[in-house]
């Protein structure tokens, strides 16, 4: 009985943690300079802190940023707001209708998903849509795995509180980076100057900001090059070792349990 107990509390204690504990080699951070990008956005419920993942998503979180320094999200409306769900902004027009006048790629990739809370990805109308629309879960949605683009999550559990807080109406003031911004989108010149004279074509009257030329970082450019290959190549032993899903881990850890109370 008292093994059965204790099987009940793991169980208990892998709910409560959630992917917070299981996703921890994703996560972690140490001798990572160049990809350690991180936005701070600021709302109506409080500031609110995400993990970029560029590894991931190079066009996406490039797309993200630029449109963040041009003041494109600054005093935005959130326009949709479901609870036990996600809130959505990132519309111009505050209708869900809006775009900024181009199209991003989808980037999707194995192993960020849908089973734990606080994932920022990009809003569509279906493959290859996105624009300037995301959102942020703020319960584990694992159907929309495979469909969005998840090109960032929440840091903590402060930050999840305050996702879960905001409502239609309340404004997104200012998103703000840290990290090698600048660095980042210098290596992705080429589709942000098209992404910005459409923006400018468009009237949408945003403020300036100069993208550097990738030849000004020559030698953080190589140490990038390096930076990802090791970034991706340990994600892919963390997957294959570690991560499936939330769920099938779980279900692992207390079979190997059951095996052990019956030697």
């Amino acid at each position: 009985m008292k093994k059965i107990t204790k099987i009940l509390l793991l169980f208990i204690i892998l709910l409560v943690t959630g992917c917070s504990t299981l996703k921890k080699p994703f996560m972690t951070r140490e001798n990572i300079k160049y990809n350690n990008i991180k936005a701070r956005m600021i709302t109506s419920q409080g500031e609110i802190d995400f993990y970029l993942y560029p590894e991931a998503a190079p066009e996406t979180v490039a797309n993200f940023i630029n449109l963040a320094k041009r003041g494109f999200y600054d005093n935005m409306t959130i326009h949709r707001a479901i609870e036990n769900f996600m809130f959505q902004a990132g519309d111009p027009t505050g209708t869900g209708l809006g775009n900024p006048g181009y199209i991003v790629a989808d980037e999707n990739v194995e192993w960020l998903d849908f089973f734990q809370s606080g994932m920022l990805a990009m809003a569509n109308k279906g493959k290859g849509t996105g624009g300037s629309q995301f959102f942020v879960t703020t319960v584990p949605t694992e159907h929309l795995n495979g469909g969005y683009t998840i090109f960032g999550e929440i840091i903590s559990e402060t930050d999840l509180e305050k996702v879960r807080k905001l409502e239609v109406g309340d404004k997104i003031k200012e998103i703000r980076f840290s990290g090698e911004v600048d660095f980042f989108l210098s290596l992705n010149k080429e589709k942000i100057d098209k992404w910005n004279t459409i923006l400018n074509e468009k009237n949408f009257k945003l403020n300036e900001y100069p993208i550097k030329e990738i030849s000004s970082f020559t030698e953080e450019e190589e140490e990038y090059k390096n930076e990802l290959e090791r970034i991706l190549t340990k994600k892919e032993e963390d997957e294959s070792e570690v991560k499936v899903s939330f769920i099938p881990r779980m279900i692992g850890k207390l079979g190997d349990l059951f095996s052990k109370s019956k030697e």
